[in-house]
């Protein structure tokens, strides 16, 4: 006995709509900007790309759902080069340790409806060691966001 095929499976068959186009992006849609970078009020970074992903997890709070990534692009201030090189090279406890002893970093990160964000946070070692430095994405523990 054979069994027909059914035609709800095709996508446009009568009683099948079409899927709706979300122009929005979702919670988990990455969110790339260009950003520089400050300490102390003096510019380490003149390009910094920066990766906002919002997790949608339940029990998360609002803080802990936004995660941030930020890679280092040219021109580098020499403090700042040998710190992300400190960071990329340990590994483990070593390198929280590392990123505990380094100093809060300021981004300001272009919005493209012209505004700016100003994020303040501390490094956090990367999960990809390998590579050129621009290639490695470190983390950022956000202290305060304005």
């Amino acid at each position: 006995m054979r069994i027909a095929a059914s035609t709800s499976r095709r996508p446009f068959v009568r009683g099948n709509p079409r899927a709706a186009v979300d122009p929005e992006p979702r919670l988990g849609a990455d969110r790339g900007r260009i950003g520089r970078a400050y300490r102390a009020g003096r510019l380490v970074c003149g390009c910094v790309h920066v990766t906002i992903s919002l997790d949608d997890r339940l029990g998360l709070t609002q803080r802990e759902r936004r995660g941030v990534r930020v890679r280092f692009h040219e021109p580098l201030a020499d403090d700042l080069r040998t710190e992300l090189a400190e960071l990329a090279r340990r590994r483990g406890t070593a390198s929280h340790r590392a990123a505990e002893r380094s100093d809060p970093i300021e981004l300001v990160v272009d919005d493209p409806c012209g505004q700016h964000e100003h994020m303040i946070g501390g490094l956090q070692p990367p999960h990809r060691r390998h590579g050129e430095l621009r290639e490695i994405e470190f983390g950022l523990r956000e202290l305060t966001r304005t």
